[in-house]
Parts: structure tokens; C-alpha cells; sequence
């Protein structure tokens, strides 16, 4: 008799499986042709029209998921707009959006996975109410989900040696490790669920190691009654020694000394280990940009009471160099590059060459205007390490001209009116990650080309500019980037005359400036964020920043007049004001102009000084309003993002509310009609703007508001942002052009007020706030 080998158990396992998954597969089938015959009718080319989750016993069953989670995890896709578009106009569809029974059966499958996973034993799922739509060779897939009762948790311990864990904890450490218990752990009545299991597993873990067990492991039993649908939860804990560092091994490092890189851990031989401080240590290291890997961790080795922590690392290349480009609305293209070498004469020092060019080019600054130009070279040296960890040290000496559109235009190369050269330190003492308090001091030799030819008395304004600044950022977010969830802090304080308080020089300006910027995000749902921002500031000139000015005017007397709105100080004061109004701020208004504005438009000339005329309309030239900025600024802003219909998750939409207002008083009394300022060495007419006054102050009717919506794609580099707004509550000149309000001053046409100039348009990269 010929004898056959019986096969094996795992052989017969195996066929078993592959048995019950084929009858599985069967009664899908099954159930599909019964419960929607119309899917027999389906070919290789059926498109998907659409993707819904029907829950009828709502009430009963609140659903745990909404639709977007559900449609992650399934592989029957539904087109967007533009593929719908694409295919009636002939074109290909791809595969993704085909529909294909045989992934429908497994989507089931899937969704019946996730509610066990969720702690739901028995869900009822079918597409039994999908649709098909024999016309256009559609089917609509409705998924009916109605996930049952869950299971419910009836004890839950945490033990070991059967015993329980709070028995071997002693004094203050068993008191936290109670609170601990109670915040992290289930609670009788709760739902059992996989993930929640994994999550209490690994917070437990992790909150033994930080204490020094460094070799805890766990283990959990959960006793399931399937009848009943409860569970009861039993967390084995093996604890093991509290352990010390004895050893610290440094591998990998070639150019960078061993000093360096134990000077950047926050531990050392002989402390107590704690998990936490080997990710910290692993983060500082990565901070000082001279590894491309660095990994801090344990290798195999006894578990007891002492323990060797290892650090990998691979070195970057001492040298590189890099470049960017990028655009927004209201500077143009910009780009610029970067000589770095990261281990500048040892101890991980930074030394950094850069040049930044802002171009202009394709920026809306505004019919015959000239926008804003930078051209600016640094050189930069960054030390790491002063002291301590968290605190860094940066020097910085670096050179720029530029075209300042606040400044009156001159004839040199590119428009620019401005040049600065000078020296700045920087101490920053980093907090917690992107959580940081510094210290700035700068000095500078700045000169404004354009000051000079007002004053007439030499070819240029040149005057030294001293600042202390110390400024904070503060809070928690879930996202640095792309924040939804948190709450950020952004104090700063600077001062403008420290040298001239300890009697070393007279300055040339002087003033104390102080601001506060709230930001807020708080998640409405998970598909719905609303962003809230308040900024606001104050300047308070003193010395000789306030110090009042004569103007005479012919067969009067002499008047006191306030000294920012006179030249030179005017000038000087432009980029300390405060302003709003731009792509990031009041958007319904243009960079600047919510608040006090001038019109800088004027007559084209020839070289006699007569107008030129043009099909018999005078020609004029710098078509601008500029604005004047003020002492004080208060801006709130309200945005709610949320998903675009039909378009996948890289899009996105907001509608926004913008309020803001920044000081002034306009007063033009007939003195200024005529002035004369009188400056240390001559008496010389100017031009002065002596119809403002200043005193910081803000009123409750002069808000300016604007309200829009907009469009953001997420790109690698950040959200592409496209936001069109509109004033509620212009003003004249904010509903005329520069040209028609400067011609209608003249009399030589009617003021026209346009609807189009309430809607401003912003097109930039990054969100708002």
C-alpha cells in the first residue's frame, strides 16, 4: 500500500485561510449582485461620479468618522472637477477613477477593519444605495455604514509582579506617577479601542524612561467578553533598574571634536538617564547644522542598573552654498545666495556670506511708480555654544542700498535713495523649539540721497542710527508651518538713543518703541480652523526727536512746530512708524495706506517748467499715494480656513475679516501754507507735511475694515495664496486714483470715484498669519 504524507499543521492552516477568504470573497459577490443588481451593468470604463457615506441610525450610533477620515481609507476615488471636464471632453480618465468591483468588495472590507480597530465588533457595512447611471456610464457609491455596539471597558490595572505598580514607586514619585495614571489611562466606561491600547502603552513607556528605567518593557492582556462586549484591560509593567549613565560612545565624527558634540548633550556621565534628554540631546545636535544624520540612543548591552548611551552621527560637508527665489505682490521677484561654511575655525562656528536682491520686477506697486529695490551684502558669524546650550550668539556686517518708495525719487542707478552700512549683535536664548528670547544690538551709518536735496546745504543726509532691540516668541503650536491648533506670543521693545543716555554722542534720533503681536488658532472641526491675530504698537519720540521746530512765514510770527513731519527728521523716521495696509495685514488696502497718506503725484514738466499736455490732458508723473505712517497701530484679523468642494485636500479656502488703524490728526493751519524751517546752520524753505499732527492717540470711529475671501494651494515650499478683498468703509481718496484726486485738487476735472478701487487683489506665497 502506497502511503502519503500527511501535510504539515502550518500547510493545513494555510489552506484554511486561503478557503475561508475565497468564501468571503463569494458572499461579497453575492450579496453585491443582490443588493444592487444596476453594478451588473458596470464595463471596464465606468467612472466614478461620486464617493458618500450614508449613517441612518445617526441618533443611535453617532458616527465616530466623518466622510474625509472613511475616504482614507478606502481605494475607490471619485474626479475632481477638472477630470469630469477632461473625460466629456474625450479624454482619458485615469485608472484611480475607474470604478473596479472587485476593490469596491475589499473597500467594505477595509471599513469593516477600521470599526473593529475603533472597538466596534460587528459593523454593518454595504454600498447597497450606490447608483448607475447608464446615460453617462456613472455610478454614484454610497457606502451604508452602521458601525453596532461598541465594547466597553469593565476594569483596567496596571501591575507589576502582580502587584500593583504604584506599590513600587515611593514619596513624590508615586504621586505623579497616580496623576499620570489618571490623565493617560482608560476609564471604566470607555470604548475599547486598538489605538487607544497602543497610545497608553507607549505613553507609559515613555514616562518610565524619563524617570531612569531604562530598560522598562510592557505588556498587556485584554480579556474581550464577545457576548456581553466588555473588556477587561491588565497592563504588565516590568520595570527594571533605575539606571545611570555610566558611558557616552561618539561615532562617526571625523572634523568635529568630541568636546563639541558632549557639550551639545544635556547630559553627562554619572546623571540619572531620562529618555527625554536623549531626544533633546539628538535635536541640539541637529541644530548645529553640521550632521546630516545624528542619532542619540542605546546599543544592545546588559540591562542593569548602569547604562552606555551611543551617538551616530555623519558629517555634512563643511562648505556649501545655496539659493532661492520667490515672489510677492507688493516687492516683486526676489532672490538671494549663500556661501556657508558650517565649522568656521572649529566649535561648530558658522561663518556665512549672503547677498539679497529684491528685483521689483512684476510687483503692483501702482500705475507709474517706482517699487521697492534692495540690494543688500552680509557677512555673517554664528557661535552655537555661549556658556550654555540654549543660548547663541550672532555677529553681522553687512551693506545695502535701496530704492525706499517713502523717500522722493532721485536720478542715481535703479532709483536707490537710501544706503547703509553698520555692525549688529544678536543673542538668542532658544526656549523650547522656535520658542525664543533676543537681544539685538545694532549701529549703522545710514544715508537718504533724497533728504539732501531738499535741505540744499550738501549731497547728502548722513546721520548714525543706534538700536537696542529685545523682542520674544512665545506659545505652542501643532505646526511651526502650517499652524491649526495654538496660540502664539510675539512681544518687542526697542530703543533708539542708548549711547546718547550714557553721554557718549548726541544721536540722531531718539525714541522708545514697543509692540505686541496674539495669534490664535483654534480647530472647529477637523476640516475647519479659525485664525485670530491682534497686533499693536507704540512709538514715543524723545530728546531731540522732539524737540520743537520755528516756522516763519512771511508777516507772521514765529509758531512751534513738531519736528517728524519736517525734514530730515520726516525721512528718518519712515521705517520706525507704524503702518497697515498690505498683503499680510489689512488686505482690502494697499502696503501702508490704512492711515494717514499723501499724494505724491505731480505735474510732467519740461525743461522751462511748463506742463506737458497729451491729446489735451496734462501729463503727470509718480502717480502714489504715500503714506505717512503714525506713532501708534491697533489690527485684528479673523480668518476661517476650510476645504474647497470637490478639489483634493491641497486646497484650500478662507474668508477673512480685517480691521486696523494707525494714528493721526490732520490740522493745517495757514502758517504751513508758507513755511520755513530753521535748522541749525541755514534758514532755507522746504516742503513740509504740516497739516499732520501725531499724538499716538486712536479713535474708535477711524477703523478702517475689510472683509474677502481666498484660495491657497499647498506646495513643498508653502501655501500658494491668492486672497481678493474689499473695503467696507473707504474713504475719498481710497475710491479715486492718485492722478484723478491730484487733478481734481488742481480743478482740472471732477472727482470719479470707482467701485473697482474697493477690491484689491494679493497674490503671494504663505498664509496670512
Amino acid at each position: 500500500m502506497t502511503q502519503f504524507p500527511l501535510p504539515s499543521e502550518s500547510t493545513l492552516q494555510g489552506l484554511a485561510r486561503h478557503f475561508l477568504a475565497a468564501c468571503l470573497l463569494l458572499l461579497c459577490l453575492a450579496w453585491s449582485a443582490h443588493a444592487q443588481p444596476e453594478l451588473l451593468r458596470v464595463n471596464d470604463s465606468t467612472l466614478v461620479r461620486h464617493v458618500s457615506f450614508l449613517f441612518p441610525e445617526t441618533n443611535r450610533y453617532p458616527p465616530i468618522f466623518d466622510a474625509e477620515a472613511l475616504q482614507n481609507h478606502i481605494a475607490t476615488q471619485a474626479p475632481g472637477l477638472f477630470i469630469r471636464i477632461r473625460r466629456s471632453l474625450g479624454g482619458s480618465v485615469p485608472q484611480q477613477y475607474l470604478l473596479h468591483p472587485v476593490e469596491l468588495q475589499k473597500d467594505v472590507v477595509r471599513l469593516r477593519h477600521l470599526y473593529q480597530q475603533e472597538g466596534f465588533p460587528r459593523p454593518l457595512i454595504d454600498y447597497g444605495a450606490s447608483t448607475f447611471h447608464a446615460t453617462t456610464n456613472t455610478v454614484r457609491v454610497r457606502f451604508t455604514v452602521v458601525p453596532g455596539n461598541p465594547i466597553i471597558i469593565q476594569d483596567v490595572g496596571f501591575y507589576a509582579n502582580w502587584n500593583y505598580l504604584a506599590s513600587i514607586f515611593e514619596g513624590s514619585l508615586r504621586a505623579e506617577w497616580i496623576r499620570f495614571r489618571d490623565q493617560t489611562s482608560f476609564k471604566t466606561g470607555d470604548r475599547y479601542t486598538a489605538f487607544g491600547v497602543i497610545r497608553i502603552q507607549d505613553q507609559v513607556l515613555t514616562w518610565l524612561r524619563d524617570r531612569g528605567y531604562a530598560f522598562a518593557t510592557l505588556d498587556t492582556q485584554a480579556e474581550i467578553d464577545s457576548t456581553y462586549l466588555t473588556a477587561d484591560i491588565s497592563f504588565l509593567v516590568n520595570t527594571g533598574p533605575a539606571a545611570t549613565i555610566e558611558e557616552i560612545l561618539i561615532e562617526g565624527n571625523h572634523r568635529v571634536r568630541d568636546h563639541i558634540v558632549r557639550r551639545e548633550l544635556p547630559f553627562m556621565e554619572g546623571d540619572a538617564y531620562s529618555h527625554r534628554n536623549l531626544l533633546a540631546g539628538q535635536r541640539e545636535l541637529f541644530g548645529l547644522n553640521l550632521f546630516q544624520v545624528a542619532r542619540v540612543d542605546l546599543p544592545q548591552q546588559p540591562r542593569d542598573s548602569t547604562v552606555t548611551v551611543r551617538v551616530s552621527l555623519r558629517e555634512s560637508k563643511p562648505r556649501y552654498v545655496a539659493a532661492e527665489v520667490g515672489y510677492q505682490q507688493q516687492d516683486g521677484l526676489a532672490a538671494n545666495a549663500q556661501w556657508s561654511h558650517r565649522n568656521f575655525l572649529g566649535s561648530a562656528r558658522t561663518l556665512s556670506w549672503r547677498a539679497d536682491i529684491t528685483s521689483g520686477l512684476f510687483a503692483s506697486a501702482g500705475l507709474g511708480v517706482e517699487p521697492k529695490r534692495l540690494l543688500r551684502t552680509s557677512l555673517t558669524l554664528r557661535q552655537p555654544y555661549m556658556f550654555t546650550n540654549g543660548l547663541s550668539g550672532v555677529f553681522e556686517s553687512f551693506l545695502q542700498y535701496e530704492r525706499d518708495p517713502l523717500l522722493r525719487d532721485v536720478p542715481h542707478a535703479l532709483g536707490l535713495n537710501r544706503r547703509e552700512y553698520g555692525v549688529t549683535g544678536l543673542l538668542i536664548y532658544e526656549l523650547l523649539t522656535y520658542r525664543t528670547l533676543s537681544l539685538r544690538y545694532g549701529l549703522s551709518r545710514a544715508t537718504q540721497f533724497a533728504s539732501a536735496q531738499e535741505l540744499r546745504r550738501s549731497p547728502r543726509d548722513a546721520y548714525n542710527k543706534e538700536t537696542l532691540t529685545f523682542s520674544a516668541t512665545l506659545g505652542w503650536t501643532n505646526n511651526i508651518l502650517n499652524p491649526q491648533q495654538g496660540f502664539l506670543i510675539r512681544p518687542f521693545a526697542e530703543w533708539s538713543g542708548l549711547s546718547h543716555a550714557i553721554g557718549l554722542r548726541d544721536p540722531a534720533i531718539e525714541y522708545i518703541k514697543t509692540g505686541l503681536e496674539l495669534t490664535g488658532y483654534i480647530p472647529v472641526t477637523r476640516k475647519i480652523q479659525v485664525g485670530l491675530r491682534l497686533s499693536a504698537g507704540r512709538v514715543w519720540p524723545f530728546g531731540q526727536s522732539r524737540q520743537p521746530v520755528d516756522l516763519y512765514a512771511p508777516g507772521t510770527a514765529s509758531t512751534q512746530f513738531d519736528p517728524l513731519f519736517a525734514a530730515p527728521l520726516e525721512d528718518r523716521f519712515d521705517p520706525v512708524r507704524f503702518y497697515a495696509g498690505g498683503t499680510n495685514d489689512v488686505r482690502g488696502w494697499s502696503f501702508g495706506l490704512v492711515g494717514p497718506k499723501v499724494n505724491r503725484t505731480a505735474f510732467a514738466r519740461n525743461a522751462k517748467g511748463d506742463i506737458l499736455y497729451d491729446a489735451g490732458e496734462p501729463v503727470t508723473i509718480t502717480n502714489q499715494y504715500e503714506p505717512i505712517g503714525g506713532l501708534a497701530r491697533l489690527v485684528g484679523n479673523v480668518e476661517v480656513r476650510l476645504p474647497v468642494p470637490g478639489l483634493s485636500n491641497a486646497w484650500r479656502a478662507a474668508v477673512f475679516l480685517d480691521a486696523g488703524q494707525v494714528s493721526s490728526q490732520i490740522d493745517a493751519p495757514e502758517v504751513c501754507a508758507s513755511a520755513y524751517y530753521r535748522d541749525p546752520e541755514h534758514t532755507e524753505r522746504v516742503d513740509v507735511h504740516c497739516g499732520f499732527r501725531d499724538a499716538g492717540r486712536l479713535f474708535r470711529d477711524r477703523f478702517k475694515v475689510g472683509s474677502g475671501a481666498g484660495i491657497r494651494y499647498a506646495t513643498p515650499i508653502g501655501h500658494l495664496r491668492l486672497d481678493i478683498a474689499f473695503k467696507l468703509n473707504p474713504d475719498d481718496l481710497d475710491l479715486q486714483t492718485p492722478r484723478n484726486a491730484f487733478l481734481a485738487d488742481q480743478g482740472l476735472e471732477a472727482p470719479r470715484r470707482s467701485f473697482l478701487q474697493r477690491i484689491n487683489v494679493h497674490v503671494t506665497l504663505g498664509q496670512a498669519f
